[in-house]
């Protein structure tokens, strides 16, 4: 395992045999800003398989936007199949705006803003994509407890926000 700083993005490097797959495994964390040139990785990865997490991520400006699009599309020309896990709330938001920003990856999990209307808490839980493939495809949000009172939270945005993406 390996990290790189790219000014305000942390990127940990990690190569693992998964389900017999040599797979990169990519963890971000901080900003995908002008300051962080994605692309730089895509020579330093030789694995078929990648999973990126973006768990991390807290902000992610146009340019940001550029970065991400191109190593998905180096990853891709390279013949690599990306997996997507975790992916941070201000990503998934710029997933369901601009398509190629997905780009060919498969999506296992992301996070989307909810609220609770019986306490007011607010969460930013993780969705299991293939757990929830039928509701996504339909464009409704899982219902999930509220972690301070129990009751069933909402998504705290229009659905469009988070799910278009998943839209059968």
């Amino acid at each position: 395992m390996s990290t790189q700083k790219l000014g305000r993005l942390e990127v940990t490097f990690e190569t693992a045999n998964i389900q017999g797959v040599a797979t990169t495994r990519l963890q971000l964390a901080g900003r995908i800003d002008d300051s962080a040139p994605l692309s730089s990785f895509i020579d330093n990865i030789n694995t078929p398989a990648v999973i990126i997490d973006t768990d991390g991520v807290a902000f992610v400006n146009s340019i940001g936007v550029r970065e991400w699009m191109r190593l998905l599309r180096g990853l891709a020309a390279k013949g690599c199949a990306i997996r997507l896990e975790r992916i941070a709330d201000v990503l998934i938001t710029q997933m369901n705006m601009i398509p190629d920003v997905r780009g060919t990856a498969t999506i296992a999990s992301f996070h989307a803003q909810y609220v609770c209307g019986a306490c007011g808490a607010e969460a930013a839980p993780l969705i299991d994509a293939g757990q929830y493939a039928a509701q996504l495809a339909a464009m409704q949000a899982p219902q999930l407890p509220c972690p301070e009172c129990n009751s069933v939270m909402e998504l705290g945005d229009y659905p469009e926000r988070y799910l278009t993406l998943f839209k059968a």
